[in-house]
């Protein structure tokens, strides 16, 4: 059984989840009207994963006879610049982390045995989105003042499938995550 306290907790990382979603297919909305579908759809394949993520939190919620309670969902504003977006993806996946790191301790402090296991599989996916993101910041730095190096990563992230991060040949090592 899953106590009111952990319910409300999970609820508040769906609507997160679902607000990164959001925000995510907002800013592919926003590369693509740039020309740079290849930023959009790597956007849009985040958005997907992300709702993926809600539900997989919903799953386990109703799975233990807890009530889902989506809260409002903010809209994401306007977005500044290639770079201030790339900038505002990586705080995202920051933020999240955090969120996860609390709903851990919250089960800690629950001794909610069941909910530390399976937040596990999320921290270890936090790990990867935060790496994969970073790494997308550095390349945007790096390339930004350079239309062409812009056009190049642009192509290198259209590549990306449900479940990539980068494609491989943009990997350190080369080595898919």
């Amino acid at each position: 059984m899953l106590s009111k306290t952990m319910e409300a907790a999970y609820n508040k990382q769906i609507t997160a989840e679902l607000y990164a979603s959001n925000l995510y297919l907002a800013m592919g909305a926003y590369f693509d009207a740039l020309a740079y579908r290849g930023f959009g759809r790597w956007l849009r394949v985040q958005s997907d994963e992300e709702r993926e993520h809600a539900q997989r939190i919903i799953d386990i919620v109703v799975d233990r006879g807890g009530e889902i309670d989506i809260q409002n969902i903010d809209a994401p504003g306007a977005f500044e610049s290639p770079l201030s977006v790339w900038e505002q993806v990586v705080e995202q996946e920051r933020s999240v982390t955090r969120m996860f790191y609390e709903l851990s301790d919250l089960a800690e402090q629950e001794s909610d045995h069941t909910t530390l296991v399976e937040l596990e599989w999320f921290l270890l996916e936090q790990v990867e989105e935060e790496r994969v993101t970073g790494d997308i910041l550095k390349e945007v730095k790096r390339v930004q003042d350079f239309p062409s190096g812009m056009l190049v990563l642009d192509r290198e992230l259209a590549g990306r499938a449900a479940g990539d991060g980068l494609p491989a040949d943009a990997q350190a090592g080369g080595q898919q995550p």
